[in-house]
């Protein structure tokens, strides 16, 4: 069942979801916290936070990053994933273990050269937390409502926006394999994904996402909440 907590703004969320990053590194007990990050308008905001707690709070050379999903961009252009995180991390990014997603080759050629990686590391159980947004539709990842991707039982797969745009994505099974998922939702349009997701009632991706999962945690903003 997901765990749902409340903040008043985005930036209320996004300082909860930083903090919880840190407590969930430092009870780890391995070398590397192996953390997938998504792109967004909050994840900045985290970021930023994680940039001012390094050193203080936890070391941020015990991070590996991976990411969810990512446009089919160099890291240079200003809609690339990676290229937000590298921004606003600062030097948390040249600390950490960086495996970012290959944007600028070809959808299918990046793909499988992230499904390699992954591979590496464990595969569908790559992740020991995984931040997530969604998307008004419900989307999470680039796992697109009524799409082939969304169905793709390998570990990365290209997805297709609704624009059109080809992006490459993790899949539904690493996602549901994540040893954590810890979930931003911001905004009134969100709310009813949340909502399915808090009954149980797995039909959006984002719902499937959380489904039957242990340690889903779930921050929602006021005007999120407000409408459940």
């Amino acid at each position: 069942m997901a765990r749902l907590l409340t903040h008043n703004t985005p930036a209320g969320v996004a300082s909860a979801a930083a903090d919880a990053i840190v407590r969930a590194v430092n009870r780890h007990k391995g070398h590397r916290f192996n953390l997938a990050l998504s792109g967004g308008s909050t994840p900045p905001l985290i970021f930023r936070r994680l940039r001012r707690l390094a050193g203080r709070g936890f070391a941020p050379e015990r991070l590996r990053l991976f990411w969810i999903d990512e446009r089919c961009v160099p890291i240079s252009h200003p809609d690339s994933n990676a290229g937000s995180a590298r921004k606003h991390l600062g030097h948390v990014w040249n600390a950490a273990d960086v495996r970012a997603m290959s944007g600028e080759l070809a959808p299918a050629v990046a793909a499988q050269a992230y499904a390699r990686r992954l591979q590496y590391f464990g595969g569908a159980h790559a992740f020991d937390m995984a931040l997530v947004g969604l998307g008004p539709d419900g989307h999470v990842a680039s796992l697109f409502p009524g799409t082939d991707a969304l169905e793709a039982r390998d570990t990365v797969t290209v997805g297709e926006a609704p624009s059109g745009d080809f992006r490459i994505s993790v899949t539904m099974p690493v996602l549901r394999s994540a040893r954590s998922l810890l979930v931003v939702a911001c905004g009134e349009s969100k709310a009813w994904a949340v909502r399915e997701a808090l009954s149980g009632r797995p039909v959006s991706p984002f719902a499937r996402a959380c489904s039957g999962r242990p340690r889903v945690e779930i921050h929602a903003d006021a005007a999120c909440s407000r409408a459940l």
